[in-house]
């Protein structure tokens, strides 16, 4: 993997969340130290399709990054996240509810020169390190103000910025509550009972997931 990606906080392998996300349907992988878990992930999680933590999504990449998808079945990577660390991470979109074109349009500020200067990786490096904190928005349905509003109390996460708080928060969060102006779950459920079966089967987190999924302009 490419020798800066490794510099970003999106890079590594996160052990204990990987047990929490894939332990109920694996149970040797609790038994695993953290290096044998590192190195399962390597030769047998990453080529079935799990993410190395909670700021990767590998099925959303490889469903959204075709090059990607074309890599894997050629053999040149074996996972998305490999994909993203060699060459994705300039362009391509690693998480649901973070854009890289996006960021870097809405915040002139987010330039190359200014990533490079302050040690940062990519736009989503900036975002995860420093732009979270500082409030700012990664993608169009993800509003931090709003998610601060809306958001259930929970002391455990008292003091995350507010993308790091969703991402340590429950994959269904967003079925309940509006991370934006742009999506309304209640209703959303409503009129699409068929995301909300999507979701029950487990083939979405939550519907704003299925929702960005499936989404064109014409179908409403």
């Amino acid at each position: 993997m490419a020798a800066k990606a490794s510099k970003a906080l999106w890079y590594s392998f996160d052990a204990n969340w990987y047990r929490a996300e894939y332990g109920a349907i694996m149970d040797a992988l609790l038994s695993f130290s953290d290096q044998e878990l590192e190195h399962w992930y390597k030769t047998e999680g990453a080529p079935s399709g799990h993410s190395p933590n909670r700021y990767f999504n590998e099925e959303w990449y490889r469903v959204n990054c075709s090059q990607a998808a074309e890599a894997i079945t050629s053999g040149t990577y074996i996972s998305g996240f490999e994909h993203y660390c060699n060459e994705g991470y300039k362009s391509f979109s690693p998480h649901y509810l973070f854009s890289e074109r996006y960021y870097r349009q809405r915040y002139p500020d987010i330039s190359e020169q200014n990533l490079q200067s302050g040690g940062f990786v990519n736009g989503y490096d900036h975002f995860l390190r420093s732009g979270d904190q500082e409030q700012r928005s990664g993608h169009l349905f993800f509003d931090p103000n709003i998610y601060l509003q809306n958001r259930p109390a929970d002391p455990n996460l008292k003091g995350l910025a507010p993308f790091m708080n969703l991402l340590h928060s429950a994959h269904s969060l967003p079925n309940s509550i509006s991370l934006s102006d742009h999506f309304n779950p209640a209703w959303y459920r409503a009129l699409c009972p068929d995301a909300v079966m999507a979701v029950e089967y487990g083939f979405a987190p939550n519907v704003l997931y299925q929702f960005l999924s499936t989404f064109t302009p014409d179908r409403f």
